[in-house]
């Protein structure tokens, strides 16, 4: 069973709170419940202001996002640098024997099982680069419609308005 409250739980609520740290950010620095956490803020007087939080929300959407498009280039970027390995000299070796001894040879060319794992590996990247890419394109789309939606409102306002002021 957690704790009881203490002042010094409450000193640094309301220092994390000035410094406009989040509820959910709060409630995991001091190990407590983010209902708990809300309790107490409110007792003391704090409030999240919304607008505060959908900017933060939104701050960490478009670092989500970079990251999405960083790790989309890197997987690509691998992907290229698999792929290349199909064509180059490879080595294979072996332990065995009775004295266990090490044997090693070089290929021109990866072996058609090793250019099958080759060839996997590489789809696997693409595809989950091309994954990243669309799920990028989708978040874009849902802000255009958005929108376009906000925009068709204020015509629709518009034109009610121009209505009104050409029947006068």
């Amino acid at each position: 069973m957690a704790a009881g409250w203490s002042d010094e739980d409450s000193r640094r609520l309301t220092e994390l709170h000035a410094e406009g740290k989040s509820l959910h950010f709060i409630a995991g620095e001091i190990g407590r419940s983010k209902q708990t956490v809300s309790r107490y803020a409110k007792s003391l007087g704090l409030e999240w202001d919304r607008a505060t939080t959908a900017k933060a929300a939104e701050a960490v959407h478009v670092d989500n996002k970079a990251r999405r498009v960083a790790l989309e280039e890197r997987l690509l970027v691998e992907a290229q640098k698999i792929m290349d390995q199909l064509w180059e000299p490879t080595v294979v070796f072996a332990f065995g024997g009775k004295d266990n001894t090490y044997e090693e040879h070089t290929l021109t060319q990866p072996t058609f099982g090793d250019q099958k794992a080759i060839v996997q590996t590489a789809t696997t990247a693409i595809r989950e680069s091309t994954r990243l890419h669309e799920m990028n394109a989708g978040q874009q789309a849902e802000k255009a419609v958005s929108a376009l939606v906000q925009m068709q409102g204020a015509l629709e306002q518009f034109a009610a308005q121009y209505e009104a002021e050409q029947g006068e």
